[in-house]
């Protein structure tokens, strides 16, 4: 008889531990990445904003007006009272180590955009955003490490879009 006890008190042991921890991350304000109502928080809903891009066909303008229309902007081509004028991305590698043989083991990946945002009335808000990500080289996988490079740039890309819409959001709440 106590041996079926046993494996029964493990179970509500371990169910009792899963509900503390989910517990504890709840009430730290731990969300999963994208899953927050930050940008109806930051008063986006409803907002109608022009973008003017140096480049509209570029991968950054189209994540930028996929995390605005994310966060209920309306886009318009009238020039209404907020603008948001977009800068070409610029991306830079620069090695971090070297190995034995003077070869680079790890990079460090920068990418960033300047913009400007513009309110009537107010004076325009120019600023940079810079996103940095250090990635393990292996030089004898060099088809590997280009697709690698490829998705950490498209990664870095809408972290950087996502970025900027936050910015506008809180230069919104001043």
């Amino acid at each position: 008889m106590m041996r079926s006890f046993l494996p029964q008190h493990n179970r509500l042991a371990k169910l009792a531990c899963l509900l503390a921890a989910l517990s504890c991350l709840m009430s730290c304000g731990f969300q999963l990445k994208g899953t927050g109502a930050s940008s109806q928080a930051m008063g986006l809903q409803g907002l109608e904003l022009q973008l003017i891009s140096v480049q509209p066909r570029s991968e950054l303008t189209r994540e930028v007006t996929r995390e605005l229309s994310n966060a209920g902007v309306v886009l318009t081509d009238i020039a209404p009272a907020l603008q948001l004028i977009l800068q070409a991305e610029q991306f830079s590698q620069r090695n971090v180590s070297l190995t034995a043989q003077a070869r680079a083991a790890e990079l460090e990946l920068t990418l960033s955009a300047d913009f400007t945002f513009e309110q009537a009335e107010l004076d325009p808000i120019e600023a940079r955003a810079t996103i940095s990500r250090q990635m393990l080289n292996d030089p004898r996988n060099i088809v590997g490490k280009t697709e690698e490079l490829r998705l950490l740039r498209d990664e870095m890309r809408r972290d950087l879009a996502a970025q900027i819409v936050r910015r506008i959001g809180h230069s919104l709440d001043r």
